[in-house]
């Protein structure tokens, strides 16, 4: 029997660490006890499709639950169990979020598989785009161990260079990576729309609020317009709302192009002094609002939860964000 370890290493052509610019330098903001009293801002109402999207998303969880080697039968039982939880969202975390507790893989795996998901972000820092076929047989290895799947892939900047991209999109590929996230450079655009094409893997814009490239959700709906539809946009509720714009309208905007979705919330959509970090569900925006808009999108991407409301103890509101994510996502 040829082992998994084997056929991963079998997969891998030939890549080179590309040169990628220095980590994306992000803008963290002041952590604060969220405030109850917030109006929660829900940018108006939407028509509800949760039944069908429901049905499409826990097909799409099936089709990669029968991949071979993917997960055994419990764990098929539980990966459908967490996209029922969560409303037919493919809930993960990045991980960020996770790095101040172990920058390891093994420790950071153990604990998104603890607080019962099963998909990851990974950041190039925490796994770096590699040739090793030896490498890359291990994470698949530990994924599979703990049932989890790396669904998108963070970059940070995207350079405009050919051959670095051309090996991280064939990294992605060997991985099973479908989005790419991060922020491109206006001259990087015209090689993605090329590698979009020849991989089938999506690029997911992400937005990064005040002092970035694209802070507003115009500034990203105007950069990705003229490409490939692959080409498309990784909201991050939190930077948006530190730019003053409402998620739930962000998604509309975005419709069938928003391939990603890093959840975090701040205590109000506000641009003016800059609102710190709250527990999610629990700050200023409408989160049973936002689940009826991705329903209405018919969303299909990889929610990730993004959140530094405690970055030296994140787990504790970590647990209390998916329960309010869960309760957001079925009620909607």
């Amino acid at each position: 029997m040829i082992s998994r370890s084997r056929c991963f290493r079998t997969a891998v052509r030939s890549l080179a660490e590309p040169t990628m610019s220095a980590r994306l330098e992000r803008s963290t903001p002041s952590i604060s006890e969220p405030e109850h009293n917030l109006k929660k801002e829900d940018c108006g109402m939407t028509n509800i499709t949760r039944r069908r999207f429901l049905g499409s998303s826990m097909a799409a969880g099936a089709a990669w639950l029968s991949l071979p080697g993917r997960a055994g039968a419990d764990d098929q039982e539980a990966i459908q169990a967490s996209i029922a939880k969560f409303g037919g969202f493919r809930v993960g975390i990045q991980s960020n979020m996770l790095g101040t507790l172990s920058p390891e893989m093994e420790p950071m795996l153990g604990h998104v598989a603890d607080v019962g998901l099963h998909w990851i972000e990974f950041a190039h820092w925490h796994y770096g785009v590699t040739e090793d076929a030896d490498r890359i047989a291990e994470v698949q290895e530990r994924l599979s161990r703990h049932a989890i799947r790396m669904e998108a892939y963070f970059l940070g900047e995207i350079e405009a260079d050919d051959v670095a991209l051309r090996r991280t999109f064939q990294f992605a590929k060997t991985n099973g990576v479908s989005v790419l996230v991060g922020q491109p450079t206006i001259e990087a655009f015209p090689i993605l729309n090329r590698l979009v094409d020849q991989f089938d893997i999506k690029v997911a814009v992400h937005n990064y609020g005040p002092g970035h490239r694209f802070d507003r959700i115009d500034d990203i709906l105007k950069a990705v317009q003229p490409w490939d539809a692959r080409i498309g946009y990784c909201l991050d509720t939190g930077h948006a709302m530190r730019s003053g714009e409402c998620p739930v309208e962000a998604v509309r905007r975005m419709g069938p192009r928003l391939h990603g979705l890093h959840l975090r919330e701040q205590v109000a959509i506000q641009r003016e002094p800059q609102p710190g970090e709250a527990i999610i569900g629990e700050g200023g925006m409408d989160l049973p609002a936002l689940c009826r808009a991705l329903h209405d999108a018919q969303f299909s991407g990889p929610l990730t939860l993004e959140m530094y409301y405690r970055p030296k103890d994140p787990l504790p509101p970590l647990r209390r964000s998916l329960q309010n994510l869960a309760q957001a996502a079925v009620v909607s």
